[in-house]
């Protein structure tokens, strides 16, 4: 199969639409665990990215899951006596679900990067011995970069990402001399030192010309808010890096995957390297954002490109509404611009989705969202805009398809009244979307 972009959780993609041994390079930024929300800004509308925040009751199937798979069920049983159960532990039995799936799907010569930053890098390392073994830990490599340090802070400013490199067995692809930087000015000063002590000339030992052998740490500026590659979104990762990975550990034609896409820069170097490429990511923005930044730099690239997941029209969302709930909703959360569906779609309290949009330097106006793709009635919008004010959301959108609508729905979405120049609460279609219609939003000022 040719290139292709996924919409939904990796677990299930994995599950569904990818066979064993077909991937020869997996790079992962997955969440962090942070306790963050990460908030995307772009084209004036700041939305929520995703909530790196993980509780014990949203991953109890996960864990009991990936407990019972006797490969790994020694090293979440360890994980769970040091950490009891709780956010880490959540935060984990997520990332071994879907690490084993990563596993299954990687050529036998194949080689996965995780990247991490120090919040949960030493129990990760211990999660990918469990789930890829010890003895194929190649390198742990270390992305420095800058940044301002905030005044009087009590530590030592982060200025480092971390990357374990791990292989399927004894035998990966690894291109060093395609890596090599050059020397330092003081590396050549010293007369005598070398990196390949074989090339010796009048006895005395010369530079290699290829450049300095690759080694486990890099300076690789971060990106910031005005540079010409960033697009606004929170966890973006600078093409330079992505392109050094899978020029060391791919060759051309390859397979690369990404099961937590986000901004699509593994995808954009995968192409610029002629690697095949596999995206996956959860985000309706995120795919969105993608598909946008192919069209920007491959002319006709995306005509080629499978997107999978997401409703062309509207009697494809019906037959997705019927077919997987969970699904739908999360993609019809995501409707309008600048909101996004919850992570988690059970417990949400009749909260389906979450966004900001920007009125003012500074300034946001909160929405809520709220998904139904059965039957419909006025006290399930009146019920929402219950949940919209316990939320503390100013506005909020209800999304059904327009023959559920009836006009005492739209009797109690007007009753609701107005916040500055837009109902507060609405009704939205799934019709409405594919005729290019939007939703009322007050104006920016």
């Amino acid at each position: 199969m040719g290139n292709r972009l996924y919409f939904g959780d990796c677990l299930d993609v994995l599950r569904e639409d990818v066979a064993d041994e077909t991937v020869d390079l997996i790079y992962l930024d997955p969440p962090f665990n942070s306790k963050r929300l990460y908030n995307a800004f772009i084209g004036g509308a700041q939305w929520v990215a995703f909530d790196d925040t993980w509780r014990w009751h949203e991953a109890v199937d996960d864990f009991h899951e990936v407990a019972g798979r006797l490969d790994i069920a020694s090293t979440m049983e360890g994980l769970r006596r040091i950490l009891g159960e709780g956010p880490e532990l959540a935060y984990l039995a997520y990332m071994a679900n879907r690490l084993a799936e990563c596993r299954r799907v990687l050529k036998p010569t194949g080689s996965i990067w995780l990247h991490c930053d120090p919040t949960m890098s030493h129990y990760l390392k211990v999660l990918m011995d469990g789930v890829f073994g010890h003895r194929n830990f190649r390198n742990e490599m270390v992305w420095c970069y800058s940044r301002p340090s905030a005044p009087n802070q009590r530590q030592l400013s982060r200025v480092h990402d971390t990357l374990f490199w791990y292989s399927m067995g004894k035998t990966w692809t690894f291109n060093p001399d395609e890596i090599r930087q050059p020397y330092a000015p003081g590396s050549r000063a010293r007369e005598g030192y070398a990196a390949d002590a074989s090339k010796i000339a009048d006895g005395t030992v010369q530079l290699d010309e290829r450049g300095k052998f690759p080694e486990s740490w890099m300076y690789i500026p971060p990106l910031k808010g005005n540079s010409k590659e960033s697009l606004g979104y929170p966890t973006q990762k600078p093409l330079a890096l992505l392109t050094r990975i899978i020029t060391a550990s791919s060759n051309e034609g390859d397979v690369v995957l990404d099961p937590f896409c986000g901004c699509g820069t593994t995808i954009h170097a995968a192409q610029n390297l002629r690697r095949k490429w596999i995206g996956i990511d959860v985000c309706v923005n995120a795919c969105k954002i993608i598909e946008q930044r192919l069209r920007s730099h491959f002319e006709h690239l995306w005509d080629d490109v499978a997107f999978i997941g997401m409703p062309k029209t509207a009697e494809d969302a019906k037959t997705l509404a019927t077919l997987d709930k969970f699904r739908f909703e999360r993609w019809a959360a995501s409707l309008v611009d600048g909101m996004e569906a919850n992570r988690t779609q059970r417990g949400d309290k009749g909260i389906d989705g979450r966004g900001r949009i920007a009125i003012r330097k500074g300034e946001f106006v909160d929405i809520v969202s709220q998904v139904k793709g059965g039957g419909t009635g006025p006290g399930d919008v009146q019920a929402f805009n219950g949940a919209r004010q316990q939320a503390g959301a100013d506005m909020g959108v209800f999304i059904c398809f327009e023959e559920r609508v009836t006009p005492g729905m739209r009797d109690a979405a007007a009753s609701t009244g107005r916040f500055m120049d837009a109902p507060t609460v609405q009704i939205y279609t799934v019709e409405d979307y594919f005729d290019r219609r939007a939703p009322i939003m007050p104006k920016a000022v």
